[in-house]
Parts: C-alpha cells; sequence; structure tokens
C-alpha cells in the first residue's frame, strides 16, 4: 500500500513521464504515411527535458519507430522537438490537457502530416 502511495505520487509530480496510447493519423492522402495505434514511453532526461520512445502496434506486437528529444514548456503546456530524418526536418508538438497529448507533426515545408491523440495509461 505504502509502495502505492509512492508510485502515485511521483507520478502526480512529473506531468509527462509515463506510457501514453492512443492513435497517430495521416493527414496527406495518398502517401506512403498509415494511420496507426501508437504507444509512447516518454521517460524525463533532465529540467523540463524527455525522450520519447514511439511504438505502433502491428498485430497485437510493438515496433520500435523511434526516438524524440522533446522540450517542455510549462506557461503554455506544450512539448515540442524535431526529427530530422532523410527526407529533411519534421517538427512535433503536444499540447498537454490533464492526462491527454494532442500532437501535430508538420513537415520542414509546414505540410501538416500527422495529427496525433494519445491518453496517459
Amino acid at each position: 500500500m505504502i509502495a502505492a502511495v509512492i508510485l502515485l505520487s511521483a507520478l502526480a509530480g512529473d506531468p509527462i513521464a509515463g506510457t501514453w496510447e492512443g492513435t497517430s493519423l495521416c493527414q496527406v492522402k495518398p502517401s506512403p504515411c498509415h494511420d496507426e495505434h501508437v504507444i509512447y514511453r516518454v521517460t524525463r532526461t533532465g529540467a523540463g527535458r524527455y525522450k520519447l520512445d514511439a511504438y505502433k502496434l502491428v498485430g497485437g506486437k510493438e515496433l520500435f519507430m523511434g526516438a524524440i528529444k522533446l522540450a517542455f514548456e510549462p506557461a503554455r503546456n506544450r512539448l515540442s522537438g524535431t526529427i530530422t530524418g532523410k527526407r529533411g526536418a519534421s517538427y512535433v508538438r503536444f499540447d498537454l490537457k490533464a492526462n491527454h497529448l494532442s500532437g501535430r507533426l508538420t513537415l520542414e515545408d509546414g505540410t501538416l502530416f500527422r495529427l496525433i491523440e494519445v491518453t496517459r495509461r
């Protein structure tokens, strides 16, 4: 019982760290992009800094997609980061409301590529 109270207190102290699950939906069609059921495992790496390990569920199995370094802006309740890939940079932004993150992935040219909605497990 005491361990559960300590765990809940630790989780309450950090609104970002934890496991998040939901959807990542493509906004550019047709494209090689696919709508996905996602699981994000977020860990704190420093003051206002986080690492998001992204997984998609395929056939009931988690497939690792990559990691993203994020910065948290408490005044805006916003996480943001840059993903650098073969096709250039893309930008991810999540707005935090209680136990829900609403996100968007935008390409370097400003194209909205994905809308993301995840809830803390």
